[in-house]
C-alpha cells in the first residue's frame, strides 16, 4: 500500500520527537544524528506540502537557515550558543509558521476531502503544539526564572535535545489541557504565550473540525442517492 504523503509528514513529525531525546548525548555523532532527522522532518514537509515555486523557495530557505545555524552550533565557541541558540529557535518557528499557514490553506481550499487530507489537518494541529514549544524555549533562555520546574525533571534542562523535548512535552500537555503541573510558568510573558496557546489550539480545532464536517456534509448531500433494487 503507498503511504501518502501527509502520512509520511506526521510519522517524520512523530518519530523526530521520540527519537530526538534519545539522543541527548554531548558528543558529536549524536548531535549530528539529531540535526539529520530534522533534516528528514523537512523532506517530507517538502513532498506533503510544498506544491508551487514560491512555497518550495520560501520553505528552502528557512530551512537552509536553520540547518545552517544548526551546523554552525555544533562548533561555536560557549560565549556564542546562547545567541546560537535564540538565532535556531526563532529560525525554527519561522519555518513552523509558515508550514502550518500552508496547512491550513490547503483544507480551506481542497474541493474534494481525503483521508489523508485529515491526516494533514491533525499534523497541523501537532506542529501549532511544536512551535509553542520553541517559543516556550525561547522564554526560558532568556528569562529562566519564567518558568517554574520539578525538580525530577530540571536535569533535562542540562541537553539541547531533552530541553525541546521538555518544552514540547509542556506545550503538548498546554495545548491538550491536560497540564499536569510539573512545570508552570512564574512569569507574565510565559503565562501570556499558555494562554495564546490554548486559545490557538482550541480555534484551529474547532475551524478545521466544522471545516471537514461541512466538506464532508456537502460531498454527502452532492452524491447520488443509492438505486432502489
Amino acid at each position: 500500500m503507498k503511504i501518502t504523503r501527509h502520512v509520511q509528514l506526521l510519522s517524520a513529525l512523530v518519530l523526530s520527537e521520540v527519537a530526538s531525546p534519545l539522543l541527548a548525548e554531548a558528543h558529536l555523532v549524536a548531535r549530528i544524528a539529531s540535526i539529520i532527522l530534522f533534516g528528514l522532518v523537512c523532506v517530507a514537509v517538502f513532498r506533503a506540502l510544498f506544491a508551487t515555486k514560491r512555497r518550495r523557495w520560501i520553505g528552502s530557505t528557512l530551512i537552509g537557515l536553520t540547518l545552517a545555524i544548526d551546523l554552525v552550533r555544533l562548533f561555536a565557541p560557549p560565549g556564542l550558543q546562547t545567541l546560537l541558540d535564540i538565532a535556531l529557535n526563532l529560525s525554527a518557528s519561522a519555518f513552523f509558521v509558515f508550514v502550518l499557514s500552508v496547512i491550513i490553506s490547503h483544507v480551506f481550499s481542497t474541493r474534494r476531502l481525503r483521508l489523508d487530507d485529515v491526516v494533514g489537518a491533525f499534523s497541523g494541529y501537532i506542529l501549532i503544539a511544536l512551535l509553542w514549544g520553541r517559543l516556550f524555549a525561547l522564554a526560558w533562555l532568556a528569562t529562566p526564572h519564567s518558568f517554574s520546574i520539578h525538580p525530577d525533571i530540571v536535569w533535562q534542562l542540562n541537553d539541547w535535545n531533552t530541553l525541546h523535548a521538555l518544552f514540547d512535552y509542556y506545550s503538548f500537555t498546554t495545548i491538550s489541557g491536560i497540564g499536569y503541573g510539573n512545570i508552570t510558568t512564574t512569569a507574565p510573558p510565559s503565562n501570556t504565550l499558555v494562554w495564546l496557546e490554548v486559545m490557538c489550539g482550541q480555534f484551529y480545532l474547532a475551524v478545521v473540525v466544522s471545516t471537514i464536517v461541512g466538506m464532508k456534509l456537502a460531498e454527502a448531500l452532492a452524491s447520488p442517492p443509492p438505486e432502489s433494487s
